[in-house]
């Protein structure tokens, strides 16, 4: 006994050897602030080092100072958490030395190096005790003097500002990460399946699967509602060990409520309706029709005999993740949705991954492109049955029939930036090729059709020869909108009239008028070029001399405009398309659309613009120069997308929808003006969208030149940067049609390296 008690005297010992080391290092750091820790929510005034270091690996915990974000600092190293490693000690041992971020914004290096410090190490300490106070820039896109303009209610000082602004995001985006993948080989234990590949590649990637939370049965007793899930599984034919398969990923769910129900319609395979009959679990239903009837009505079958408030679709040869109804209950019980869908991948037949699709958020006319929500997709079953199940005639595309019917009815839509759904992959399947069921294309022409019906829009079914199987959208002008097509312009006379004369010698649509607005031209072949296009019937010359603001510009010229439809167009560009404008009136005309904006191409035939992506570093252009007829993300970079943002270079939107956000901000003369304004209308509820078959050549900036031409351009646009994020911070760094699981540094949707 005496050896046991000795024992745990010395275990004792060295465990209070070590938290008075960690507790000294910290101390000396002079990175814990005891009176901030004390005053944050999950802190504590009672010996708060102490209480810091016991629990700060742990979800929620507060941070040490105004700028160590700790969970930020856990999320880029997840095993702290699992070693219970307090992440300040880490950062003050390791982290700082080496440049890593104690938060989203500050980079240790870059202001080591704006400041004449010798290194990272200190840089964070260097911030909060002088630099703040002395009004140093913390960040290369951060000026606390242009963030107090944007917010002079808050009653901040210059020195709070940048806190102000971490902890602002930090709130934002908690609890809102994306799943991770690794750009590195995966070797794990025997049985394990997580390893990727992703199409047309040879790189492997690995996918983290789900760890089952220690505190689960907490986590779940503190949802406010706890809904049964109704699994519907139509069967027929199935190979046996994935019928099973499929079955086991229900029954491995963390969540406990739910029900599985298998409907066999009428199978000829033996080894099928065995393995059905061997099924002995009182949470499955399973059910054999009398005769063969099809997906659809099978489907209905098994609706029938659902007992739960929400339905989950489960084909008989995929798989559900272990987390995922876990996943759809805590969003159901955050969001109320009616209907939720996840991200998805596929699975061979040996068990290997490939394909994930990292997906938008809520996104109608992607909708209208393609069935992008697919798997997983949960439905509150009231809604199902209000649109009358699932039709028969749409064989191969009956669920993507259904997603278009509900959408229709609620718009309570939301999306779990997670994959939960495992798509097998086998020669006869959709998963593998949209090929392998020709009668499928025929169903999703006619779905499309029917849904332009429904909802009494003009338009026609296009199939893409890009994407066979696939088919657009052409929305037909409502009416004859008169259309008012703004133009700005100085000193750029040979381009200024390319581009109106492709307007009128190429252009279908005959209701327009254009407006250029000179912004001062001096040169006598730029005056004689607008005195020549005065002269010209549907083509009206404004004159601004004021220093160049894009914003102003515009505005002006939508002010003096007659349209309905107001379309701002650079005078660099060229009509590819003659149909361009009925395209984009069309869109324009949508009650849910905002912005749309057009497939812009260089001379060389790559592409300048297909929407744009709110980056890491900012906004940027989506698969820029990347060639034409290359099909990327899904057919993302083909088929008609909602984006955060499009260009202004040609862009258009309803005078009253303009006029009811306001306009461009006229405080933004030069960059990101067109953003701001799709910030603003993402914000009123509107999507805008890019319409890819309204084609133009754009010269891109060739009257102004380049924004990062020289050192003042560069300065000038990180100050419109901050400006536009200090409007709408909830953008920042955040683009909710641009998955966080995809790479935040490039605009080719390219899946996150971790």
């Amino acid at each position: 006994m005496s050896l046991l008690r000795a024992a745990i005297s010395l275990l004792t010992g060295r465990t209070a050897r070590r938290r008075a080391a960690a507790e000294a290092k910290i101390r000396a750091s002079g990175l814990f602030d005891a009176g901030w820790y004390a005053a944050q929510p999950g802190g504590s005034a009672r010996a708060p080092l102490r209480h810091f270091l016991a629990r700060a690996f742990r979800e929620g915990s507060a941070w040490p100072n105004p700028l160590f974000d700790t969970g930020h600092y856990l999320e880029g190293h997840p095993d702290l958490r699992r070693m219970r490693f307090n992440p300040l000690l880490h950062y003050v041992e390791y982290g700082e030395a080496e440049g890593r971020r104690p938060n989203l914004f500050f980079d240790p290096v870059w202001y080591a190096n704006e400041h004449g410090l010798d290194g990272p190490a200190g840089a964070l300490r260097h911030y909060l005790t002088q630099g703040a106070a002395g009004g140093l820039r913390p960040a290369r896109d951060f000026d606390p003097e242009v963030y107090l303009e944007a917010h002079p209610d808050l009653g901040l000082k210059a020195a709070e500002a940048f806190a102000h602004h971490v902890r602002t995001i930090a709130a934002a985006s908690a609890g809102a990460k994306g799943q991770i993948y690794n750009g590195l080989a995966f070797r794990g234990a025997p049985g394990e399946r997580p390893r990727y590949r992703f199409e047309k590649s040879v790189q492997p990637y690995c996918y983290l699967p789900p760890r089952r939370p220690d505190d689960l049965d907490a986590r779940l007793a503190g949802l406010r509602a706890r809904p049964l899930f109704s699994i519907l599984t139509p069967v027929y034919n199935v190979d046996r060990r994935f019928l099973e398969a499929a079955v086991a990923s229900v029954t491995a769910q963390w969540y406990p409520h739910w029900e599985l129900v298998l409907v066999d319609d009428c199978s000829t395979r033996a080894e099928t309706r065995a393995a059905l009959e061997a099924i002995d679990d009182p949470r499955i239903k399973v059910r054999f029709s009398p005769e063969n009837r099809g997906i659809a009505r099978t489907t209905n079958a098994a609706l029938a005999e659902a007992a739960g408030e929400y339905v989950v679709f489960l084909d008989n040869d995929d798989e559900l993740t272990p987390d995922c109804l876990y996943e759809l209950a805590l969003c159901l019980d955050r969001t109320g949705a009616d209907f939720v869908y996840s991200d998805e991948d596929k699975i061979d037949g040996e068990g290997l991954f490939s394909m994930p699709f990292f997906k938008p958020d809520w996104s109608p006319d992607a909708l209208m492109s393609i069935m992008y929500t697919c798997h997983v997709s949960c439905m509150r079953r009231s809604l199902i049955e209000a649109a009358g199940g699932l039709r028969q005639g749409f064989e191969g595309a009956q669920d993507y029939d259904l997603a278009l019917r509900v959408t229709e009815r609620t718009r309570a839509v939301a999306h779990i930036p997670k994959v939960l759904y495992h798509w097998r992959t086998l020669p006869s399947s959709l998963a593998s090729d949209m090929a392998a069921k020709p009668h499928a294309h025929e169903s999703v022409r006619r779905l499309k059709e029917e849904a332009l019906t429904r909802r009494g829009l003009p338009g026609t079914v296009e199939p893409v020869a890009a994407m066979p199987g696939q088919f657009r959208v052409n929305y037909h002008p409502r009416g004859n909108p008169t259309v008012s097509i703004v133009i700005p312009s100085k000193d750029n006379p040979a381009m200024l009239r390319r581009c109106v004369d492709s307007i009128l010698g190429r252009s279908s649509y005959r209701a327009v008028e254009i407006v250029v607005i000179d912004n001062g031209s001096t040169q006598r072949p730029a005056l004689k070029a607008l005195d020549e296009l005065r002269k010209l019937d549907p083509v009206t010359v404004l004159s601004d001399p004021s220093p160049f603001n894009y914003s102003a510009i515009n505005n002006l010229g939508a002010s003096r405009a007659r349209g309905e439809i107001l379309v701002f167009l650079n005078d660099d560009t060229e009509v590819i398309s003659p149909d361009w404008l009925e395209r984009m009136v069309g869109y324009a005309q949508l009650d849910h659309v905002g912005a749309v904006g057009a497939r812009l191409l260089f001379p060389d035939g790559k592409i300048q613009h297909c929407g744009i992506v709110n980056l890491y570093e900012g906004p940027g252009h989506a698969f820029y120069r990347r060639k034409d007829e290359q099909v990327a993300d899904f057919g993302r970079n083909t088929l008609e997308f909602d984006w955060v943002a499009v260009t202004g270079a040609c862009l258009a939107i309803e005078r009253r929808t303009f006029e009811a956000v306001g306009g461009f901000d006229e405080a933004l003369p030069v960059a990101y003006n067109d953003v701001e304004l799709c910030f603003r209308l993402v914000e009123a509820g509107y999507f805008n969208v890019v319409c890819q078959a309204a084609r133009l050549t754009h010269h891109e900036s060739v009257t102004r030149g380049a924004d990062q031409a020289s050192r003042e351009k560069r300065a000038r646009l990180r100050r419109d940067m901050m400006r536009l994020y200090a409007r709408h911070p909830r953008f920042l760094a955040r683009d909710p049609f641009h998955s966080r699981n995809l790479n935040p540094l490039s605009g080719l949707f390219l899946p996150n390296p971790v």
